[in-house]
């Protein structure tokens, strides 16, 4: 964890009516200790869990929050006015409010949120949750997820599963004080600066529409950079077999920019960490030989399928692999392990997406290729919508 003093500037801007609805803890992979908060073009309330401490806080109030001993120092224009548990800067004059979060941290600089903020102490730093409103949530995971410059029928199918995961998943850390962080832990979200006209169009365009399976429940909706030509089942690496995450062959993948990737590893490191972890007969000469020439025309599960099942999905991880679907080549003193795709490859795979797009599929044709077997519907409406 990082130390870091982050500044905040709250901007309003116009953006039709919307409720506040998602909490989102942001700036989760560092340790806070210590914002800055600057209000611009609008008007905020600042109220601590007992009351109000400041009225209107305006483009010329500067606010500096810091941890101490268990609370938060508040500190106004250079005033000290107290420590507090809990302290709420919310929008009060406008439709919406931008938090624009600008650090001296290089990849943390320029970060911009809507709507309100939640500040609390916890763990010896400060906790901030983001309070904004659900589909603005999506628009900012589309901008951290995919990035600028992708069709508008890519986007609305990235919008739809995004919504899908968000609402699977929306309580997962509710025991820390918000739904969702900001990580790939749930979906990356780094607020959003709407510099895409088509995000916006796109998510304005899928409001509300989710994926559900024959039951009418949220779909697991994952999503990958690129399936090196085959998906994964999904019981393959995580859970139990579901009827919509099936290992499909993919040739929209194939060619895609993370399609193909190479590693090399020493040969008697490999050796070394079958034997210690898994307790693999590394001096057995057969044994030997199919740990050092393992192949895959498809996807397999484990590593070797006879008596050391050894799972393919924590050779990835032990070795920051990009994929679990490779071949290992014996090349004397190391191996070379030769992988396709990107990506823990399950549902959906964002390359062969964008790919399928451009040759001419609509948005609901990708999703009904990648996830078999689910329904699009409207969330509030409940107007029913079959794929087909």
């Amino acid at each position: 964890m990082k130390n870091l003093i982050v500044f905040f500037t709250l901007v309003a801007i116009p953006f039709g009516v919307y409720s506040i609805d998602f909490k989102i803890g942001i700036l989760r992979n560092v340790k806070v200790e210590k914002v800055a908060i600057k209000v611009s073009e609008s008007t905020y309330s600042l109220k601590s869990s007992k009351k109000t401490i400041k009225n209107k806080v305006s483009g010329k109030t500067d606010i500096l929050l810091q941890y101490s001993s268990g609370k938060l120092s508040l500190t106004i224009d250079g005033k000290f006015i107290g420590n507090f548990d809990t302290l709420k800067l919310s929008n009060i004059e406008s439709d919406t409010g931008i938090l624009s979060i600008n650090s001296k941290i290089p990849y943390l600089k320029s970060r911009s949120y809507y709507d309100d903020l939640l500040i609390f102490p916890n763990k010896k730093s400060l906790t901030l949750v983001n309070l904004v409103d659900f589909e603005r949530y999506i628009i900012g995971v589309l901008e951290s997820e995919v990035g600028k410059g992708k069709s508008k029928d890519f986007y609305k199918v990235h919008a739809i599963i995004s919504r899908t995961y968000a609402l699977k998943n929306q309580y997962k850390f509710i025991h820390e004080g918000f739904y969702l962080t900001d990580l790939v832990n749930c979906q990356v979200y780094k607020g959003y600066m709407y510099k895409d006209s088509n995000i916006i169009k796109a998510v304005k365009d899928t409001e509300n529409l989710i994926l559900v399976d024959e039951n009418m429940e949220y779909i697991t909706a994952s999503y990958f950079s690129n399936s090196g030509g085959q998906t994964n089942n999904v019981e393959d690496v995580w859970s139990k077999a579901l009827p919509y995450l099936r290992s499909i062959h993919d040739p929209y993948s194939i060619g895609g920019t993370n399609y193909e990737w190479k590693k090399t590893i020493s040969k008697s490191k490999w050796l070394q960490y079958l034997n210690t972890k898994y307790q693999y007969p590394i001096k057995d000469i057969e044994a030997r030989n199919a740990a050092l020439n393992f192949k895959q025309k498809i996807r397999h599960k484990y590593l070797v399928d006879w008596v050391y099942q050894i799972p393919l999905i924590e050779v990835r991880k032990d070795w920051n692999l990009k994929s679990t679907y490779f071949s290992i080549f014996d090349n004397g003193e190391t191996l070379i392990f030769k992988g396709k795709g990107f990506g823990h490859g399950v549902g959906l795979s964002q390359e062969g997406a964008m790919r399928m797009i451009d040759i001419g599929y609509n948005f609901l044709e990708v999703l009904k290729f990648y996830y078999t077997e689910v329904h699009l519907i409207d969330r509030k409406m409940r107007e029913f919508y079959i794929i087909d």
